[in-house]
């Protein structure tokens, strides 16, 4: 029921997932090291497979036509490319891959956010995409893995060495102005060519 206790009206908040899809795919083929530690391999395979299809798909017309709009829109234009229709796609095919990550990590934290997801699910992405060494213009896998694996790390660790250093619990606060800090970062830094 998405309906709220207290007098019956509104929404709730978040939803949570435990009678429908909640860790399909981190428990699918998972190996547990211990109690309250486990790979999930599940989670993984989806991952490098939906990798393998974006890899696949840039290396197709459709795909090198994005490509090339995005690089260089008047170039495209002019090797027969239809601009508006690949940017069309292009935003499609993005708003469909963010959807599924949505649901992913919706199933992976065991609630549906009813209002604050996008803000809670976009900015990250981006922040660790840029983190990662991709451009404005330019993006790819690799880009992806190494900027999710460094803005992790550095959100999880840095607040907990200030709220030991200085003894205030400010995490959220630190994390919130870290994650900004790192879209800033990346967005204001200088391409080498």
């Amino acid at each position: 029921s998405s309906v709220q206790g207290f007098k019956g009206e509104g929404l709730r908040v978040t939803i949570s997932l435990d009678n429908y899809y909640i860790h399909q795919l981190n428990d699918f083929l998972s190996i547990r090291i211990n109690d309250n530690l486990s790979i999930p391999t599940g989670m993984l395979i989806f991952f490098f497979f939906i990798c393998f299809l974006m890899w696949l798909f840039f290396k197709s017309k459709l795909g090198s036509s994005i490509i090339a709009t995005g690089l260089n829109p008047k170039f495209a234009e002019a090797a027969g490319v239809n601009i508006n229709k690949m940017r069309l796609t292009a935003t499609i095919i993005s708003t469909v891959l963010a959807a599924v990550g949505i649901i992913v990590y919706q199933q992976s934290f065991g609630f549906i956010q009813m209002y604050n997801a996008p803000t809670s699910f976009a900015f990250p992405t981006v922040a660790a995409a840029l983190l990662g060494g991709a451009s404005v213009r330019r993006i790819s896998i690799p880009n992806v893995i190494m900027g999710a694996l460094l803005f992790q790390g550095i959100l999880t660790m840095t607040p907990a060495v200030i709220n030991n250093a200085i003894a205030i619990d400010i995490s959220e606060i630190i994390r919130i102005m870290i994650s900004n800090g790192m879209i800033v970062y990346a967005l204001t830094r200088k391409e080498s060519r």
